[in-house]
Parts: C-alpha cells; sequence; structure tokens
C-alpha cells in the first residue's frame, strides 16, 4: 500500500467510522474499526492530502496530518493517539503504570501541571512532592502549555529509571531526582472519624474493578457499625462508565444514572440497578472532580441520597469512544454529549455544590471541606 493511500485509509477511518458506545471518559475495551471505509465521496480530501505529500517543502509524516486534522476539532478530549501514547492510556485504565504516583491537571493561571494528588507511599510522596506543587521541567523540558497527555508520557517511563523535575512552590523553585516505579493505584482509601461513627471512604478513579473495591469498603464500614459515610470525590479525574454503573448501585435504588445525547439530538436513558445504602451520606467534590466522578455525583444530588460539599466540579460533560486503529495506534473520539437524570447539562459548566465551601491554599494542613463533612453528618447523625 503506497504511502498516500495507507494516510487516506487511516483518516477516513477516523472520520467515518462512529460507534455507539460509552465512555465517561472512555468506553472499554476499545472498539475494532473494519477497514471498508470509501473513498469514493472524497475527492477533495484526498487531493489536497497527495498535493501537501508531493509538493510542500519539507518531509511530512502521517502522523503529523493525521494530527492536525484531529486537533482541528478543537475538542479538547478527542485525540489521534500513538502507539505509546495508547500504551499510556491503558495502562491509566488498568490502574497500574510506571511512574512517580501523581495525579496532575492544568493550572490556568500559570499553564503548567499541577500537582492535585500525591499516592501515599509513592516515590512522589517518598520524595516529597506535595499538593499544590506546580511542575515546570521534567528532564530539561519545558511543560508550560503542553497537555496533560504529552507531560505524562514525559514524566513515566521504566522502573528504575529517574525522572528530574523542576518544582514550583510558592515563590520557591525546587528540584527532585526521583526513581520511577510500578504504581498500583489505590483506588479507594478508608478512614474513620468521631470514634468511629463516621466512615470516610475516598475514590481516586473510576478505574476497572473498582466496583468490587468498593463493595468491599462498604462491607467494612457497616461491619464497623458506622452511622454515617463520606464519600470524598475530590481530584477524581472519572474514568469507566460500566464502573460508575456498578458503584452507583452500591448507594442509590436503581434508577436513569444519565442521559446520552447525539449529534442528531436523539437522547436515550442509561440506567443502573441498586439499592440504597440506607446511611446519611455526603460528597466531597472540587474543581478536580470530573467525567465519570461527576455523573456519580450529578445522580447522588438529583435522587436526594448525598449532600454535596466543596467546589464547583470540572464540568465534562461529554463521553468518549476508543477505536483501534492499524499499527497499534487509537483514536479517542467524543461522540455524545451526557445529561444527568434531570436532563441538564453540566458541560463546561459542572455541578454546584449543596454547601460551597473551599480550601484555604495558605492553609494546606487544614482541609475545612472535610470538617465541615464531618459537622454535617453529625447533625444528620442525632
Amino acid at each position: 500500500m503506497k504511502k498516500t493511500d495507507k494516510i487516506i485509509s487511516i483518516v477516513l477511518l477516523i472520520i467515518l467510522s462512529f460507534a455507539a458506545g460509552y465512555f465517561a471518559g472512555y468506553k472499554y475495551p476499545p472498539f475494532n474499526i473494519s477497514s471498508s471505509a470509501s473513498s469514493n465521496d472524497h475527492t477533495l480530501f484526498i487531493q489536497t492530502v497527495n498535493t501537501i505529500e508531493n509538493n510542500f517543502y519539507k518531509n511530512v509524516s502521517e502522523e503529523t496530518l493525521i494530527k492536525g486534522m484531529v486537533d482541528s476539532l478543537n475538542d479538547p478530549y478527542t485525540s489521534f493517539m500513538n502507539p505509546d501514547e495508547t500504551k499510556a492510556l491503558n495502562e491509566e485504565i488498568s490502574g497500574t503504570y510506571a511512574g512517580v504516583g501523581v495525579v496532575i491537571q492544568n493550572n490556568e493561571k500559570s499553564h503548567l501541571p499541577q500537582i492535585v494528588t500525591v499516592f501515599p507511599s509513592s516515590p512522589a510522596e517518598k520524595a516529597g512532592l506535595k499538593k499544590g506543587d506546580l511542575i515546570e521541567n521534567a528532564d530539561g523540558k519545558d511543560l508550560i502549555r503542553l497537555n496533560l497527555d504529552e507531560v505524562s508520557l514525559i514524566i513515566k517511563g521504566k522502573v528504575g529509571t529517574k525522572v528530574h523535575l523542576t518544582i514550583i512552590r510558592g515563590t520557591e523553585t525546587l528540584t527532585f531526582d526521583i526513581e520511577r516505579a510500578q504504581i498500583d493505584i489505590p483506588l479507594t482509601e478508608i478512614k474513620y472519624y468521631e470514634n468511629d461513627i463516621i466512615g470516610y471512604l475516598k475514590i481516586n478513579m473510576f478505574s476497572d474493578g473498582l466496583a468490587t473495591n468498593v463493595s468491599k469498603a462498604l462491607k467494612e464500614l457497616k461491619d464497623k457499625n458506622v452511622k454515617g459515610v463520606i464519600i470524598d470525590l475530590r481530584d477524581n479525574p472519572g474514568g469507566l462508565l460500566s464502573e460508575c454503573q456498578s458503584v452507583a448501585g452500591n448507594f442509590m435504588n436503581s434508577g436513569v444514572l444519565l442521559w446520552t445525547k447525539d449529534k442528531n439530538g436523539k437522547e436515550q436513558p442509561l440506567d443502573f440497578t441498586g439499592k440504597k445504602l440506607n446511611l446519611p451520606i455526603v460528597v466531597l467534590v472540587n474543581g478536580g472532580t470530573a467525567s465519570a466522578s461527576e455523573i456519580f455525583t450529578g445522580a447522588l444530588k438529583y435522587y436526594k441520597e448525598g449532600i454535596i460539599i466543596g467546589e464547583k466540579t470540572f464540568g465534562k460533560g461529554v463521553i468518549q469512544q476508543i477505536f483501534n486503529l492499524p499499527g497499534d495506534y487509537t483514536v479517542k473520539i467524543t461522540i455524545e454529549e451526557y445529561l444527568l437524570p434531570d436532563k441538564s447539562l453540566i458541560n463546561g459548566k459542572g455541578i454546584e455544590p449543596d454547601i460551597n465551601i473551599e480550601n484555604d491554599l495558605n492553609k494546606p494542613d487544614v482541609d475545612f471541606q472535610l470538617e465541615k463533612a464531618i459537622d454535617v453528618l453529625k447533625s444528620e447523625i442525632k
């Protein structure tokens, strides 16, 4: 197959091959694309590709052409991924990867990646990285204005290798040499407050296996005879919709989890099956609460099964489908938007908490949101 034909084949597959499937971040496993796409109706497109390939004064790779086309859609969640990027995405979904053990998000003011979570016992925690740190540089590469996928690929690497990070912390600039290790993301963390009458359940990601993990955690909380539960979804970037469905069933009676809306305006409900917890619930959220964690939050709020405390959530209200392409490439495409059970839109808007309270960045050791959650549950229990 000629190089031009290969480019056209892959690009047309991206344009033409959409399939039904849900992902509150992703549908997993990826959808395998048929190679039957026809180019008969795309003469202008094909001639343009040929003209660029044959006449541009520099060599242009097929990857560059495809990335440029996908980037022109101006959708932050649609991306063409090479084999390394595809591997990194699969690792993220599985909850296991080689790196330093942090969750990052973009800082809008500095345009740098900012650490929002440092996993317990990770190389990052042992080295002294902290929530709120800005990562300015990694292995000599400036990270300003890079997307999070690009940053992640730079920081991740083989187990036993080191990454050199330049960190901005307040007015200080610090450097760290951190040895990468195998990171098993702790899907949940459990704590107890107020003489063990309040259970605390931190959900870090909606990765594969979370629902089983949550069921076990709730059994432990019930065995402890807790009188109320705090669900902490702060800085949870989302994950698999199938896990979100199953987790919701641990807390609420069966119902509609969300509505999907395609480009033609067609709306369809996505249901879940479950039974309510029958305990007072408080949910902690912030600007890092996104995607599947917003769906879960929205359902708890709609069915009045939890009091939402914290800050407005991120506002990711669209669904992606992953498509496999030749040569271990993939493309992640936004195929639908989702609506909460009351059919309200959250994309770009987020979910407002019932009780709005912010943590003070100048007092990182005081968790005002958690303290408020404990106070609210104490009043509910009494």
